[in-house]
């Protein structure tokens, strides 16, 4: 009859997987416009606040915030679907940028806000999007690919963005960030990634509805009981925390050494660069075992920020060239470090336990600089890294023991 119209499978199928090019093509994007600032941002903080231990304190208030903000993020995601959200996230990306030209403190501020909650939207949601397209035993391989593609952007626009900065003006960065934020919303809404998953109106399987939303404390306290998740956590604050130690006061520390801004670009742009050995990561994690080139890297790379501290006390050049080594062991850890959660986490509890992992990063640049605050009083920026390096081999030492064998 006629109104019994079989329409072609094609009209009526969902949209194809995304691979892991998809995912490192949105993330290298991301990538531009987050790099681009990453060393203009603390530059200009210090400018405006006149000492790194103010500096510390800004980041240390926003990120109070910033916390609180993640935890609303799964709410955040039902509300407005998944789509929307990371659409949301990439256009608080593009307004930390507008914010950060204006060269103002208080504009300054909002804009490290907008920066920290961008980003941890699009984590959230981006990690949502590759648990329902990538398979577990193929995380050791799109992970390092995502962030060895990102490599292009890491290793090159911090030092563009400095030049910029001194050529041309904050809003010469600025509108690179922006020009990329524009981008990314563009090529996310071209490949129409399915809202599949746990965010979806209803889970695989007639009738079923989605499980209720958990409250931020109780899916806290949820992620807590689970000892694998604990030390997914615990491995990704330790590496978050060299980064922010990196990107923040490594710059700052060579500018008050007399070597200037351009040297501090060059230095985030060198530790950027390390990324690249994520081409290598999946081989290494197949010949030696995740656990074992994690613990290794986690101890390597406290190691030389001991090196750094030390060295900054009369030598802040070698310092900055201690703390690009140990860059090389945090890049390999960005590659494979999600791993652990990514692989533990329960399919249900997607979702929320993705929120509360990406804590870690608002803890890595909330924690690490308040504690800096009275470290530098203590003794500087050796008393500084000398607690970075205790906190990185102590996770180094327990992923060695209690990270499984078989993950």
């Amino acid at each position: 009859m006629a109104l019994h119209v079989r329409h072609p499978p094609a009209l009526a199928a969902a949209p194809p997987r995304a691979g892991a090019w998809t995912f490192s093509l949105l993330f290298f994007l991301e990538s531009v416009a987050r790099a681009t600032l990453v060393t203009v941002l603390p530059l200009t903080a210090f400018a405006l606040f006149g000492s790194k231990e103010a500096v510390s304190l800004a980041y240390t208030a926003v990120s109070f915030v910033a916390l609180a903000f993640t935890f609303a993020i799964p709410a955040l995601v039902r509300l407005l679907s998944r789509r929307w959200a990371y659409t949301v996230g990439a256009a608080l990306l593009g307004l930390y940028a507008a914010l950060l030209a204006l060269d103002a403190p208080p504009a300054l501020v909002l804009a490290m806000f907008c920066r920290t909650a961008g980003a941890a939207v699009l984590n959230v949601t981006l990690n949502l999007y590759i648990l329902d397209n990538i398979g577990r035993r193929e995380l050791t391989r799109s992970e390092p690919l995502r962030l060895a593609v990102a490599t292009l952007a890491w290793g090159l626009a911090p030092y563009l963005g400095v030049r910029l900065m001194q050529g041309a003006g904050l809003w010469a960065p600025a509108a690179l960030s922006i020009a990329a934020s524009v981008a990314l919303v563009a090529l996310f809404w071209t490949r129409r990634l399915a809202e599949g998953g746990p965010i979806a109106a209803t889970l695989p399987g007639a009738g079923r509805s989605p499980p209720p939303v958990r409250h931020p404390l109780a899916a806290a306290r949820r992620f807590a009981a689970q000892p694998r998740l604990r030390l997914a956590w615990a491995i990704a604050f330790a590496r978050s925390a060299f980064w922010t130690t990196f990107f923040v006061y490594v710059p700052i520390l060579l500018v008050e050494g007399g070597l200037g801004a351009t040297a501090g670009g060059l230095a985030v742009a060198a530790g950027n660069l390390m990324l690249l050995n994520n081409l290598f990561a999946r081989g290494w994690a197949d010949r030696f075992g995740l656990r074992r080139v994690l613990g290794a890297a986690l101890v390597a790379a406290g190691a030389l920020a001991l090196a750094a501290g030390i060295a900054s006390l009369r030598l802040p050049a070698v310092a900055g060239v201690a703390m690009v080594g140990g860059a090389f062991f945090a890049a390999l850890l960005d590659g494979l470090g999600p791993v652990p959660f990514l692989r533990a986490v329960r399919v249900h509890e997607r979702a929320e336990m993705s929120a509360v992992y990406r804590t870690y990063l608002d803890a890595s640049e909330l924690l690490p600089p308040l504690a800096y605050f009275w470290l530098f009083q203590l003794g500087g920026y050796f008393a500084a890294f000398a607690g970075l390096a205790a906190l990185l081999v102590v996770t180094g030492v327990l992923t060695l023991r209690h990270l499984p064998r078989g993950m």
